[in-house]
């Protein structure tokens, strides 16, 4: 299917937009970011340019392409140089650092048990053989620097940018590493670091993750190993113990241990296979012994009588109390009314009798009839003087003089003239 340049374009802008940059880890050297690279998820290590020169950068890819191997990281291109950085490409492990799963189990999503412990061990030897079969040296074993897959439990050896061919000794790489799983000839500066070293440092992990502690370095011997792994790792205490001798001459190579460590992984595995092979007792069958009884006359067959045990029949539910009632026949009653008597009380003891009292007789009253309300004074006053007006004589009043009434004496009168009475 061919895309058109616009679809292209939309294409790539998407794909940026879902797989975003994620900073994974930071270090002096740079940092590593979780891109897409060529289809697949990759950890992308930026440095910046001023920091590794070329030929640093050529002799890690030259290790890393050399150590091919399951439990070793993998360079998935060519190094390029791009904005002043170096941008190498590297195998993106979907897992935690061996720091996580053994110092901080709240964070950490896999559960150390101890076939997980087993094959954690035997993963980080086969990479570190490895590592010095092809004359490599890490210088910068410690758990920050191994990666543990959550699915498969795979252990892998990554951070390979101190690593260093053994045979061009410190010329090829800095002396550079953790003091903290440093051995001492390393602290003493007595000698450089070499596979030697590498050696002691993968005994004191794995004295760490089978106890589950940290341990103090310049303690780490033989008898701190053989009290740390008393109780956990005890399949593995002897080559621990070969693995952390304070004399480097002493000190036993990878190629020496190996063998131990894959025969403490392969009798852990037999023991579980054991384990889970176990099968459960048969139930035992009642058998009926005749020596029990010595008394009666004893015949002997050869095998005991096995009593075989006959189960009861079922016999059917007996009805409840409610289907008894239901299912009996029910006989029929007839009711005949009886006339009512008179019910005759004895006398009370005290001479009270019940006598019948006469209840008195309710007379109705009758209301009265209403009369008709007598009329107010200012009523009777109005009647007064409309007879007044018409039984009188109107007369007509000369002029300049004035009529007046007197409101007591309800009569009219005129100035210096008598007249009628109302």
């Amino acid at each position: 299917m061919h895309l058109t340049k616009r679809q292209e374009h939309l294409l790539n802008r998407k794909t940026k937009m879902d797989f975003s940059t994620k900073t994974v880890a930071a270090g002096c050297f740079g940092k590593i970011y979780k891109e897409r690279y060529n289809g697949t998820w990759a950890a992308i290590k930026k440095v910046p340019q001023h920091l590794i020169n070329r030929k640093d950068l050529e002799r890690e890819c030259k290790v890393c392409n050399k150590a091919i191997h399951p439990n070793i990281v993998k360079l998935l291109g060519k190094p390029i140089l791009k904005d002043s950085k170096w941008i190498i490409p590297m195998e993106f492990i979907f897992g935690e650092e061996l720091e996580t799963t053994i110092f901080a189990s709240q964070k950490s999503k896999i559960r150390l048990t101890q076939p997980v412990k087993d094959k954690i061990i035997t993963g980080m030897c086969e990479g570190l053989l490895h590592l010095h079969s092809k004359d490599i040296v890490h210088q910068d074993l410690k758990p920050d620097n191994i990666m543990i897959e959550h699915e498969t439990h795979r252990a892998v050896i990554i951070d390979m940018g101190l690593a260093k061919f053994s045979r061009y000794g410190l010329s090829s790489a800095m002396d550079m590493g953790n003091e903290a799983y440093s051995p001492p000839e390393v602290l003493e500066r007595s000698s450089p670091r070499d596979q030697r070293s590498d050696v002691w440092a993968m005994g004191k992990i794995i004295a760490e993750l089978c106890a589950r502690v940290r341990l103090y370095t310049p303690s780490v011997c033989p008898a701190k190993i053989q009290e740390t792994l008393s109780r956990q790792g005890q399949q593995y205490c002897k080559a621990v113990c070969r693995m952390v001798q304070a004399d480097p001459k002493m000190r036993a190579t990878m190629a020496e241990v190996i063998p131990e460590i894959r025969k403490a992984n392969d009798s852990g595995c037999k023991t579980r296979g054991q384990q889970t092979n176990i099968q459960k007792p048969l139930p035992q069958t009642e058998v009926k012994d005749n020596f029990l009884h010595p008394q009666a006359p004893v015949q002997h067959t050869g095998r005991p009588d096995i009593k075989t045990l006959q189960r009861a029949p079922v016999r059917a539910p007996s009805p409840s109390r409610w289907e008894r009632v239901a299912a009996s026949p029910k006989p029929e009653v007839k009711i005949t009314p009886s006339p009512k008597a008179a019910v005759q009380r004895p006398p009370s003891p005290l001479g009270f009798e019940h006598k019948k009292t006469e209840r008195p007789e309710i007379k109705l009253l009758e209301r009265a009839p209403v009369r008709a309300a007598t009329p107010s004074r200012f009523e009777r006053v109005a009647w007064l003087t409309t007879e007044v007006k018409t039984d009188v004589q109107t007369t007509p009043v000369p002029d300049g003089e004035h009529e007046s009434l007197d409101p007591v004496t309800e009569r009219r009168c005129w100035t210096n003239r008598c007249c009628l009475l109302s």
